[in-house]
């Protein structure tokens, strides 16, 4: 079988800085050639329908364009907007039509197999990381310091704090604590709204649109990762999981468990602090564990259980179906 990659277009694969589901769809593509898959990467209007070819789309209209051109497609969910807008938006229906028409989809959170309850074609799958460029520093320092890579806003508001930059700061205010947040330029606009939150004189900002190089040295140059976001459609997310890579201990929101994570029990100031404070107690053994299992979230182990995907599909032969194709996938999922 042939797998098609389906390009987003707005951002170029790959990327070198912000474009996560762009850099999810060049891991992809990478990892699974690794694993001797059949895979290229192809922009939307490229895509046209072939014998033994499954697209892999990542947006919701692409997806419906294919069921509507009679591509067999795997549909990813990316798309935190169709949970923020709720059940009755255009977002959550064109995301749940897209599910729908697909052989099999993929979500990154487990909550959000529940929020789809119309259709049982949704399955999980985590999202992984380059542990051969997120490495962690070889010095290590007893002198913490605070980092936050995002991209806040919600639904075109960049004022909205989704990835919790007031929680972090407020958090580091309280303990003296220096905290540096970085990510695209946009996220200026987000402190336009929040002024106040700039009088802290131990807060830098990088908001240049950080390289992938540039924001390695920023994970190598801090001791402790702060991801206190509200919402998210990536359980863990792709900076949490470079943070790990990376060897720095975790305060944040995710509901998977990953190695040196305190998870938030609340989105408070308070309960950042108190994250800070725990993990500052047992730093090195959190630290230590990340160490030792940071390869067991590799985008290539992801990749072996994405080609399970595939090959549940090839089982079925493009029966296109929802209870063959589930059928199929489950039985070739649980039975390797």
């Amino acid at each position: 079988m042939k797998i098609v990659q389906v390009a987003t277009g707005l951002i170029t694969i790959p990327p070198n800085g912000w474009g996560a589901v762009e850099r999810i769809i060049w891991e992809y593509t990478t990892n699974l050639q690794l694993l001797d898959v059949d895979v290229e990467i192809k922009n939307w209007n490229d895509v046209v329908k072939e014998p033994g070819m499954l697209a892999h789309v990542h947006m919701a209209n692409t997806a419906i364009d294919m069921c509507n051109k009679d591509i067999p497609y795997i549909y990813s969910l990316h798309d935190h907007h169709a949970e923020w807008y709720g059940k009755d938006s255009g977002v959550y229906k064109d995301n749940l039509a897209a599910i729908k028409g697909s052989v099999i989809s993929i979500c990154h959170s487990k909550h959000i197999i529940d929020y789809f309850d119309g259709t049982d074609k949704l399955f999980y799958l985590p999202h992984g990381v380059n542990t051969d460029f997120f490495k962690p520093s070889i010095e290590t320092t007893t002198d913490h310091s605070l980092l936050m890579v995002a991209n806040n806003g919600l639904a075109g508001d960049c004022t909205i704090d989704r990835k919790g930059f007031r929680w972090g700061i407020e958090a580091a205010q309280r303990l003296n604590l220096p905290i540096t947040i970085a990510g695209p330029e946009n996220n200026n606009a987000f402190f336009e709204g929040h002024k106040d939150l700039l009088d802290y004189k131990k807060l830098t900002l990088k908001l240049t649109n950080p390289t992938d190089d540039e924001t390695l040295k920023l994970y190598q140059d801090h001791t402790l990762f702060l991801a206190p976001s509200f919402l998210e459609y990536g359980h863990p997310n792709l900076s949490i999981l470079e943070a790990m890579s990376c060897g720095l201990p975790i305060i944040g929101t995710s509901n998977v468990t990953l190695p040196g994570m305190y998870n938030l029990p609340e989105n408070t100031t308070q309960a950042v602090v108190t994250g800070i404070q725990t993990i500052c107690n047992k730093y090195g053994a959190m630290r230590n564990e990340q160490l030792i299992k940071r390869q067991d979230h590799s985008w290539l182990q992801v990749c072996k259980i994405l080609k399970k995907f595939y090959d549940a599909v090839s089982i079925v032969n493009q029966k296109w179906t929802a209870e063959d194709t589930t059928n199929a996938y489950l039985n070739a999922y649980y039975g390797f």
